[in-house]
């Protein structure tokens, strides 16, 4: 007896896989994905496999200590990579410290101490 149903079907029904995915760029993430994901089958971010997909890290499953391939279309690896730059910004940003206005720089002189110069 043969099966009419695709390899996509038969996995469709199964559980998300939890992973701890770390990424290329960035911090790890905690995820739910389905095998094709886990096995660098289809897009880690949309599950796509109509496109051409790359390398965007590594996923550890919580069952053992191998880690995976993972990858993703071109669009969601450009929007990782955007949220890296765009988190790193806010880091940035929340480490300045409060009220100090960059535009605005002290202006230092050669002037020495007491307004003394050598042309007396």
């Amino acid at each position: 007896m043969t099966s009419d149903l695709t390899s996509h079907q038969l996995t469709a029904g199964r559980p998300p896989i939890p992973i701890d995915y770390h990424p290329i760029e960035g911090p790890a993430q905690h995820l739910l994905v389905s095998g094709e994901q886990l096995h660098a089958n289809a897009c880690l971010y949309c599950g796509t496999d109509q496109q051409q997909l790359h390398t965007a890290g590594h996923a550890y499953t919580h069952s053992g200590g191998l880690a995976w391939v993972v990858v993703a279309c071109a669009a969601h690896l450009a929007l990782g990579r955007a949220e890296v730059a765009q988190s790193a910004a806010a880091a940035a940003e929340a480490a300045r410290p409060a009220g100090v206005d960059e535009s605005v720089r002290p202006t230092v002189t050669a002037e020495p101490p007491g307004g003394v110069t050598a042309q007396q």
